[in-house]
């Protein structure tokens, strides 16, 4: 007759059934999670450059031309580099005088475009983005500096880094007005915010 409880050889079955359990759903627990922190950038990076086309919309002559922000003499163009798939791999923005007779490049990797950089916060200031988190500061800011730039901010989904001064660039292509955000520059994280277009640490963080 069985005494109550269980035997040394059912805890060790027990034991290592468990053991095989965990093995498969942790990695697909941490698969799971990467997925949902993917979809959740791709959906944000969606809505950026929806902010930044009706930006572009609003400010469509200035587009037009490249003219900045900042300094109305001032005129910009992006050149897009492409791969074979035809999907944009870099930019790089360049300081040029306007002419509407000018030719830009237009090569099947590379294309010129009228257009003006702008930050993520830029569009959150011009109402056509909302911040993800507001008041954030709190005794943690002592300076006028910090709270511009940790107060109110634009999270990164993956890693809870600031976006406020990622890069976003307006551009003019038949008659349209579009929009690219720099991910891949943007991805690349800073200690403290700068005119580079990473995004950065939360203060304290």
């Amino acid at each position: 007759m069985k005494k109550n409880g269980f035997t040394l050889v059912e805890l060790l079955a027990v034991i290592v059934l468990l053991a095989i359990l965990m093995v498969i759903a942790i990695p697909n627990a941490f698969k799971m999670a990467s997925k949902v922190k993917n979809k959740a950038y791709t959906t944000k990076i969606e809505l950026v450059e929806k902010a930044g086309q009706e930006f572009g919309q609003a400010n469509l002559k200035l587009i037009r031309e490249g003219t900045s922000m900042t300094n109305s003499n001032e005129h910009h163009t992006c050149t897009f580099n492409f791969d074979k798939k035809k999907d944009i791999t870099s930019v790089s923005f360049n300081t040029k005088a306007y002419s509407q007779s000018l030719k830009l490049i237009d090569e099947a990797s590379r294309k010129e475009y009228w257009c003006t950089r702008v930050e993520i916060a830029d569009l959150v200031k011009s109402n056509n983005l909302s911040w993800d988190l507001e008041n954030q500061c709190g005794q943690k800011c002592t300076t006028d500096e910090q709270r511009k730039n940790y107060d109110k901010v634009i999270e990164h989904p993956s890693n809870k880094y600031i976006m406020n001064k990622c890069h976003v660039y307006v551009y003019y292509r038949n008659n349209r007005v579009y929009t690219y955000f720099d991910k891949n520059q943007c991805d690349k994280i800073s200690d403290t915010p700068n005119s580079n277009g990473n995004s950065y640490r939360p203060l304290m963080g």
